[in-house]
């Protein structure tokens, strides 16, 4: 992406950006069709996944404040937590749900309010790209919400995935892999991965949720997974 002039990367990043409005939008109207609340929270977690893309697509036309900088890391730690709270919908203990959704939105407070008490400094980004570490509080914060939010949806993808036979949510599993991945080389001061990893991250997620058709019409009778502990 640092090869491309900044017009062309900007393009790139807001096309992106719109791929994952359209995934938000199909999982709203499953939501709404009364598909279940996972479908809302994983329409959440995308729309955070576009937001990140349009900031990133600013950054690259060279528009910057420590405000969007400060959203940025932010939003980049919190939408796996939120998409992680659409797999745990499936989860047979409802006590489980609540303390995990708990648990979600205290790591994202701290996230946020590390973000709000320790600015990082405008210089991070180089050439349209986030590069370097952020303060050490904000990297511990986002770490307490990333990593259990990707082990919480890779684990119960892969389970309701051979537990149901449908096969598309190894897509979810893979998507999610991806971006958290991504998150973890932004952390270790690799950024230029974060932008290649989100465009197949949110392609994988776009197979996995089945925006695209389905090839037989049993597979789409199956859409809704359900799943417990």
């Amino acid at each position: 992406m640092t090869d491309l002039p900044p017009g062309d990367g900007a393009l790139a990043l807001g096309v992106l950006a719109a791929l994952a409005l359209v995934l938000t939008v199909a999982e709203l109207r499953r939501y709404r069709d009364g598909r279940g609340t996972a479908h809302a929270y994983w329409a959440v977690g995308l729309a955070l996944v576009a937001a990140t893309l349009f900031e990133e697509a600013a950054f690259y036309a060279g528009v910057t404040s420590v405000a969007l900088l400060q959203a940025y890391l932010v939003l980049v730690a919190v939408l796996v937590g939120t998409l992680s709270l659409g797999s745990a919908q499936f989860w047979a203990r409802p006590l489980y749900r609540r303390l995990y959704a708990g648990y979600v939105v205290v790591s994202s407070a701290a996230t946020a309010i590390a973000c709000a008490v320790t600015a990082a400094p405008l210089s991070i980004i180089v050439g349209g790209v986030v590069t370097g570490n952020p303060p050490l509080a904000i990297v511990v914060t986002s770490s307490l919400v990333t990593f259990p939010a990707a082990a919480v949806m890779v684990v119960g993808s892969l389970r309701d995935a051979f537990r149901t036979k449908v096969w598309r949510l190894l897509y979810v599993a893979a998507g999610v892999i991806v971006i958290s991945i991504a998150g973890g080389l932004y952390i270790a001061a690799f950024p230029i991965t974060l932008y290649f990893a989100e465009f197949a991250g949110v392609f994988l997620l776009f197979l996995g949720f089945g925006v695209v058709p389905r090839r037989a019409p049993a597979t789409a009778a199956r859409a809704a997974p359900t799943g417990g502990t």
